[in-house]
């Protein structure tokens, strides 16, 4: 269970102590305005809960290879993309939370003598403390995973050499938003050879790789390899055809994105928009088409009457009994996380007995 008195905005002492006949504890609702001579006063602030939303995005991009039309025919690779595209997905959400103070519930406890027992119901620093009140709406940060650039160069084979000095397949630098990759496309104006031919080549190349792989492993090969060798070999001709691969079915690249919301619940099972998806372009503006909204929302609690707080008292002190919410975060009509969370703010506002001793 989280404390239940949250921070203390301000701490002072006014004035000078002097005795009284009837020393008492008063408190109030916060106000500016003067104290009686002889009062000090300390001001302090119930807890409010502040939800945090840490969503992760995958954002992959593919980008088709320059043999893409001849991927079934040659390989048999039925799905090889045969257009770019773009597309988005919902990896995970997280949900935290926080306690601030709550400027609603300011309060002001007036008292000739320090109260005994305020430091065991109240915590503060002798020079009172200060809450950090800055809290960002939205914070993004990005990453991108996958390979380095030099995983995308494309290296002769150890089987035969291809023809690079009839046709230069290069690599187009792309930048996608925190890095550049580099995609194979063809340079046909040095070309003196058909698509097609230059597809073949590739297969080709491709079968001889997994034929002396196959050698490899069933030691049909003039040398031996043994220990790290044996496997730099493998590595290499797995790598050489991934590389050629990628010539039919394409390069995908995928970058995660984390962006984190926040938001004050006010009412209990109230459902809020965080933010609107589509899986074509992410994080999108309300009025796109085809966007899905993503909400939150706390379930139903039953709040108990609170004690009013309206007009002074004395010799008492308010704090909030916090309540144990479910909330839920989903897209469109589908749940996707719910954790129980403490939410201060719907609990309830209370009074103990506070008692400043007289002087012996």
């Amino acid at each position: 269970m989280k404390k239940f008195i949250a921070v203390f905005v301000l701490i002072g002492l006014m004035y000078s102590c002097a005795s009284m006949k009837k020393k008492e504890t008063v408190i109030s609702p916060y106000v500016v305005t003067s104290l009686p001579a002889g009062h000090s006063a300390l001001v302090y602030a119930l807890p409010q809960t502040r939800l945090f939303f840490e969503v992760e995005l995958i954002k992959t991009v593919v980008k088709k290879g320059p043999y893409a039309e001849f991927a079934n025919r040659m390989l048999g690779m039925q799905k090889a993309p045969t257009r770019d595209s773009e597309s988005w997905r919902i990896n995970s959400i997280r949900i935290s939370d926080r306690q601030e103070v709550d400027s609603k519930q300011l309060y002001t406890v007036t008292f000739t003598d320090y109260p005994f027992n305020i430091d065991k119901l109240l915590r503060f620093t002798n020079q009172g403390l200060l809450m950090d009140l800055t809290v960002g709406n939205v914070v993004i940060n990005n990453h991108t995973d996958g390979k380095s650039n030099d995983d995308y160069q494309l290296f002769n084979t150890i089987v035969r050499n291809t023809s690079v000095e009839k046709v230069d397949t290069l690599y187009k630098p792309v930048n996608l938003d925190t890095t550049f990759v580099h995609i194979p496309v063809l340079q046909s104006k040095v070309m003196s050879k058909t698509t097609e031919e230059l597809a073949r080549e590739a297969v080709d190349q491709i079968f001889n790789i997994q034929k002396l792989r196959r050698q490899i492993l069933g030691g049909d090969v003039d040398y031996p390899s043994d220990g790290m060798a044996f496997i730099t070999v493998l590595q290499t001709l797995d790598k050489q055809e991934a590389q050629l691969l990628s010539l039919f079915i394409g390069t995908k690249i995928e970058t995660r994105q984390t962006v984190t919301y926040s938001a004050i619940p006010d009412k209990p099972a109230n459902s809020v928009d965080l933010f609107y998806f589509t899986e074509k372009a992410g994080i999108v503006s309300k009025n796109t088409a085809g966007a899905k909204a993503v909400w939150y929302q706390t379930a139903k609690v039953t709040v108990p009457t609170s004690v009013s707080t309206s007009l002074q008292a004395k010799n008492i002190i308010y704090y909030r009994i916090p309540q144990i919410v479910e909330v839920s975060v989903g897209i469109d009509i589908n749940l996707l996380v719910s954790e129980q969370i403490t939410i201060c703010q719907f609990g309830n506002i209370v009074s103990f007995p506070l008692i400043a001793p007289s002087k012996k």
